[in-house]
């Protein structure tokens, strides 16, 4: 009984052998390798602000751009008055943009109420390469009669282009 029992220890392992020999034949492994790499470029930014339109007497003084921010101030004489600024947004790089929103607000609540502002319309879609321009407008109320007490306004706006 020990010897048939030997036997069978012996020839189990030998089939184990043999599969494992089998398996190692008839398997095959495989490695699968990848990159992935981004090309495209967003670069939608403020690349010019230049005064377009002035009254006579006014100071437009240096209008400032960096590649995200637009700043300027004007300095409004007389009833009627008005600065125009224009702004230039360009989309150098090569993903197309569109816009997701604009808000432009002021401090109405403690600004003048003779300063008023107007903007434009932009491009709501910029596709890699294009430009488009907005308008902003100060203008001095020409219906007012006294100076007012208030002289001043502040203006923010914020534009905002988003991956199409």
């Amino acid at each position: 009984m020990k010897n048939t029992r030997n036997i069978i220890i012996g020839a189990l392992l030998i089939v184990i052998l043999l599969m494992a020999v089998g398996y190692s034949t008839f398997a095959t492994q495989m490695t699968i390798e990848g990159t992935a790499e981004i090309t495209g470029i967003w670069d939608v930014k403020i690349t010019n602000i230049e005064v377009k339109a002035i009254s006579e007497g006014c100071d437009a003084g240096e209008p400032q751009y960096t590649d995200t921010k637009a700043t300027f101030y004007a300095k409004l004489q007389k009833p009627g008055d008005s600065i125009t600024y224009a702004v230039t947004i360009q989309n150098a790089g090569t993903i197309n943009a569109k816009l997701s929103e604009v808000i432009f607000k002021s401090n109405d609540d403690t600004g003048s109420s003779a300063i008023s502002y107007s903007t434009t319309t932009l491009a709501a879609t910029l596709n890699a390469g294009e430009q488009t321009v907005i308008e902003i407008t100060i203008t001095y109320d020409s219906t007012i009669t006294e100076v007012p007490d208030v002289k001043t306004k502040t203006i923010t706006g914020t534009i905002e282009y988003v991956q199409m």
